[in-house]
This record gives structure tokens, sequence and C-alpha cells, in this order.
């Protein structure tokens, strides 16, 4: 059993490299990715595979607005959401954890909202790095609502989840995290990952940190439909995405960014979707 609109098994760059090299692909993140692409994948879509595969089509972990995004994004709208009851505890949340599902927009930094690549391995975005710290601060100070989170804390797993679209976001955000005085217990309510490293896991409150913002409109490998599945489907209760919609709004509508873009705004916050601009977050 598994699902080939998610991740395939997870490979070293340096594998990816070699096989690159072996087989005389341009080793980018696409191209390598079809490559790999699972046996699964590769039967399932099979002639044998449509005549004899069965798809589970009823999904038990997200958020009703959460599944229906992930559904008429990825899944044709074929995805129906099971009986799930959410914790009634986000009433007293702070704002842009209020609805199920927000995009924390930067298009209003201007410049400043772009990632920076000076570091020659992976890009990373400061600007939206400061705000997921910001978003973690947020709910750090929020008395009642980090009271009632701690009440649903089961084991040793993370509550909050974020998910970075690139290593050295994950690299950056950590090192601010880990530079910033928490309140007794709250760092370890927080898993701070990549994409890759997230298939298979959720967290009740999961941020995802799109980075890539450029004035040329490049969506690099957030073309890739599988990644942006994984990140968007790990949420349970909230999902707050953080980026740029200059980049997903207009030259990208229709990769796979820009359609949660679009059914987020064409749903509206009656159904459960909010876009809120950073300068407006920030002034409550």
């Amino acid at each position: 059993m598994g699902d080939h609109l998610q991740l395939p098994p997870l490979y070293s760059d340096a594998h990816k490299a070699a096989l690159a090299r072996r087989l005389g692909i341009n080793n980018e993140r696409t191209e390598i990715d079809i490559a790999l692409r699972s046996d699964f994948a590769r039967a399932f879509n099979s002639t044998y595979g449509l005549q004899a595969s069965a798809t589970l089509l009823t999904q038990y972990r997200m958020a009703p607005p959460i599944g229906d995004l992930v559904s008429n994004t990825f899944y044709e709208g074929k995805l129906k959401n099971g009986p799930r009851t959410i914790p009634d505890i986000y009433l007293n949340a702070p704002s842009h954890l209020r609805s199920p599902v927000t995009w924390l927009d930067t298009s209003s930094l201007g410049k400043r909202a772009d990632h920076q690549d000076d570091r020659g391995v992976s890009i990373y975005n400061r600007c939206e790095a400061d705000q997921v710290i910001e978003v973690l601060k947020q709910i750090s100070l929020s008395g009642q609502f980090l009271g009632d989170l701690n009440k649903l804390k089961e084991r040793d797993d993370a509550l909050i989840g974020v998910i970075c679209m690139y290593a050295e976001q994950k690299r950056v955000i950590r090192q601010k995290f880990n530079q910033e005085l928490w309140n007794e217990g709250f760092k370890e309510l927080v898993k701070i990952d990549t994409v890759d490293s997230y298939q298979g896991k959720e967290n009740r409150i999961i941020i995802v940190s799109l980075t890539r913002s450029d004035p040329s409109r490049s969506p690099g490998f957030l073309r890739t439909p599988n990644r942006i599945n994984v990140a968007m489907s790990r949420a349970m209760d909230r999902l707050l995405i953080v980026g740029n919609s200059n980049m997903w709004s207009n030259h990208n509508k229709e990769k796979p960014l820009g359609q949660v873009y679009s059914y987020m705004l064409d749903r509206g916050e009656p159904a459960g979707y909010i876009r809120r601009q950073v300068e407006d977050w920030d002034s409550n």
C-alpha cells in the first residue's frame, strides 16, 4: 500500500548526483525525481495497475478545510473527509491559527520577501524565517492556548511542525529557534525539518515555509506536486503557509502552489481559508 502522489523513498544528494551522472541527465530535482519514481508508482499507473488497483478515498487525519484543499489540488476532488473531532482550543489561539488554513503573505514586503542564495548549496529566506519565529513566539506566550495544547501532547511527539521546502531554510530556522529563550518545555513541542523528511508524519499545527521568492518568479522544484502534497497534508488541525503570494498568483498559477493559493482565495474565510498580509498580522 502506498501513495504515488506523495514522495518516493528518500535518497541522499550524493546518491542522486551519482545516479544523474550515470544516466547522463541533469541533476535537477524535477529530472532526478522522474528517474527515481518508485516501482509502486510505475505499477499503479500501468495498464494492469489501472485495472487491478484500488484507491482509499477517505482521510481521517486532516480537518475538513485542509482535507478539501489537498483533495481538490492533488486528488481531483476524490479524497473525502471521514469523521474527526477537532479539539475546541483554537478560539484562544493567536489570530493566525484561528482559521484552519491561513496564508501568511510576505508580498507586501517587496524585495525583503525574496530568498537568498549566497551560500551556494541551497536557498534560504531570512524574511520567512523571522515570520516563523514570530509565530512560534506568539504561541509560546499564548497562555490558555499553550496550556490546552500541552494537554494534547501524547508521548514525545511534537505538536507543532515547521516544514521547510529547502534544507538551508531548515538550518536557518533551527539556528534562530535555538538562539531564542523559550518557556520551559516549549522547545519539545516544536519539530523543524525539511519536506523530504516529513513523509508519513503529522502534527496538529503545521507551519510551511515556502522559501522561494524571486523577481523572475522561477518555481524551482516547487513545481513538483509530490512535495507540495506532502507539505500541505501533514497538518491535523491547523495549516499556516508562509510565503510570497506574488510567486503563485499569476505567472505560476497553474503550478501546485498556484492552485493551492487560488483554491483558498476562491473559497475564502467562510470555508476556513484566510490570507493575511504580514503587516496586518504584525499590527494585531
